[in-house]
């Protein structure tokens, strides 16, 4: 029988984000939006079960009126069960929500962290074990495999019950884990170390992995190995900060009896970080500098811009007196919260500088040289960069935001 599953992991549903200033409030709400549109998504894709692979909430951080939003939408009727694992940054406990509140919900169940527990859906002909994190770390291995199970329920369209009599695991075997996945067979780390090696001798036909916030590369069509076990990690469906960039998403995976039949990406972020450069030449105006940004960010996303964070790297010449602050102000009016990167290099005549018998002429000198000493590019860049902050420096100009 095919099922279809929806993976997702890594949402921290609570998170302050304090490194986005006043932005911040946006982004806290795009994460619980980002989950909400998942469950629509489910429910519009004909989803069988919805799997959340640990880090589901930013447990230390979580406010009392965030965590009730968030059960409120759990409790939602729908009509596929939710299956979650919890990680190290909401770890399972006799005093976490998963404990207290959770059981309250139906269709919902939370893996204990004190035993691997195994579902069986007699319905989808599937199998589903997993396991939760007790603390922040985890340094022996927890991975869920055939016969590794310690209890069996059995989902009866409700509730997850006992099963009174032992069976054999159903066809489409599924096992949902929190943790680090290691190429090789050594298992070494501090949260729930998964060796490939071990994952490879796993009887399971799909690893619903969570921890690691960059997705795994999609498998290539017609290309999944049959008979193996496919470890996937989703991402985080919203991004947190500018190390989580672009586009999104959650995993949508059909199997049919024991077999991957596909892997397809499901768009999942409500914002995005958005990262780009932007190059300049020394006679442009601010008002032009404005305008070329606000066009090419307006490029990525016409309808939606505003909705997003940038990052802009300002390259090229640097225009006489530019002042980044100023400009940053002006861009947040127009196109919402932007954070300039200077990468600018100097305009002035160099060669003029350097042979005055000044302080400013022997900095420049002394640049110059290091310059014709560096070899790699990122290095060089750094220098011109530090050779024209330095003369603007020298001009009085007040330096912000340098890196």
């Amino acid at each position: 029988m095919s099922i279809k599953l929806l993976h997702t992991a890594d949402l921290h549903l609570g998170s302050r984000m304090r490194s986005l200033g006043r932005a911040a409030s946006d982004f806290q709400e795009a994460l619980i939006q980002s989950f909400d549109n998942l469950l629509k998504q489910a429910e519009d894709q004909g989803v069988d079960l919805f799997l959340i692979a640990g880090d589901f909430l930013e447990m230390a951080e979580i406010e009392d009126r965030e965590l009730r939003r968030v059960c409120d939408l759990l409790a939602r009727e729908r009509s596929f069960p939710v299956l979650i694992v919890a990680g190290n940054h909401d770890p399972y406990s006799s005093a976490s929500p998963y404990a207290t509140d959770f059981p309250q919900i139906p269709q919902l169940f939370v893996f204990p962290a004190d035993k691997i527990v195994r579902i069986d859906f007699p319905d989808l002909v599937a199998s589903v074990w997993g396991v939760s994190f007790s603390s922040l770390y985890q340094e022996t291995t927890l991975l869920p495999d055939v016969g590794t199970e310690e209890a069996v329920l059995i989902y009866d369209g409700e509730d997850f019950v006992e099963r009174g009599e032992a069976r054999s695991a159903l066809a489409n075997k599924i096992a949902l884990v929190h943790g680090e996945y290691l190429d090789g067979s050594k298992a070494v780390g501090m949260y729930n170390p998964l060796p490939s090696q071990q994952i490879r001798n796993s009887k399971m036909n799909y690893l619903a992995l969570g921890h690691i916030h960059k997705s795994t590369d999609l498998p290539p069509s017609g290309r999944i190995e049959r008979g193996a076990t496919l470890a996937m990690y989703p991402g985080s469906p919203q991004g947190l900060s500018f190390n989580e960039d672009g586009a999104r998403h959650a995993l949508l995976v059909e199997l049919d009896n024991g077999e991957i039949v596909s892997v397809a990406p499901l768009s999942s972020a409500s914002r995005m970080f958005v990262e780009l450069d932007t190059e300049l030449d020394s006679s442009q105006t601010d008002q032009e500098i404005i305008e070329q940004i606000v066009r090419e960010v307006k490029a990525l996303d016409p309808d939606e811009y505003r909705r997003h964070s940038y990052k802009v790297r300002l390259r090229g010449e640097a225009p006489a007196a530019l002042n980044v602050s100023r400009l940053t102000a002006s861009l947040r009016e127009a196109i919402g919260h932007v954070v300039l990167r200077d990468h600018l290099r100097p305009a002035a005549n160099i060669k003029e500088l350097s042979e005055e018998e000044t302080l400013r002429g022997l900095f420049v000198r002394k640049l110059q040289e290091a310059l014709a000493l560096s070899e790699g590019e990122a290095g060089k860049h750094d220098l011109q960069q530090a050779l024209r902050l330095g003369l603007a420096a020298f001009r009085g100009e007040e330096l912000e935001d340098v890196y």
